[in-house]
């Protein structure tokens, strides 16, 4: 070697991870058969990319494809987990039992009838299943009920809402951000409790 040019630092092959003297600063394996191998690696890491890549541009289009319906009943969904969280320590609003099968979300005024009071807050409340399902909301002791817990003023504005409303998909999407991040609040809280 000529004075004053020092030897290349050993670097640790990127396959085999042993240490070797490199010919030139860009080279990061140590033998051909380990620059082979590091190859099929590089590869198979960019078709995979390649493939994920692909399956999330399949997964965009295949929800722009879905129906309103759809992001309505997961909003739902979401917003139903959110009240039996928010009523977690109290009995069904309609009946005051404590024993059911399974606890449910149950509407004062319903889908059917006010739809565009379907994620109001207000008239969202835990419910047995026998009064949700089996006795349609139960409403007169439901009503007796919600006036005592979010007063009557409320209730009333409840009962004169029939401003139609159509719900977006960004605005269910921005719900459903909202409720969640509600939910996990409550959940935190209660786990520090």
């Amino acid at each position: 070697m000529a004075k004053g040019i020092k030897p290349p630092k050993p670097k640790t092959c990127r396959v085999c991870k042993t240490k070797f003297p490199p010919r030139n600063t860009l080279q990061i394996v140590c033998s051909p058969k380990c620059a082979i191998q590091h190859a099929k690696q590089q590869s198979e890491r960019k078709q995979s990319k390649s493939e994920a890549e692909s399956r999330r541009e399949w997964n965009k289009r295949k929800a722009v494809l879905r129906p309103l319906k759809h992001w309505e009943d997961m909003t739902q969904r979401v917003i139903n987990d959110y009240v039996r969280e928010r009523d977690r320590e109290l009995p069904c609003i309609s009946c005051g039992t404590w024993d059911t099968a399974q606890w449910e979300a149950g509407h004062y005024r319903s889908r059917g009838a006010a739809s565009h009071l379907r994620y109001v807050e207000d008239n969202i409340h835990k419910q047995c299943h026998r009064c949700n399902a089996e006795l349609s909301s139960n409403a007169v002791p439901y009503r007796a009920a919600l006036v005592i817990k979010i007063g009557l003023e409320r209730v009333l504005a409840l009962e004169n809402n029939n401003t139609a409303h159509r719900y977006t998909r960004e605005e269910l999407d921005t719900l459903r951000a909202s409720y969640r991040a509600k939910t996990r609040a409550l959940k935190k809280l209660s786990e520090a409790a």
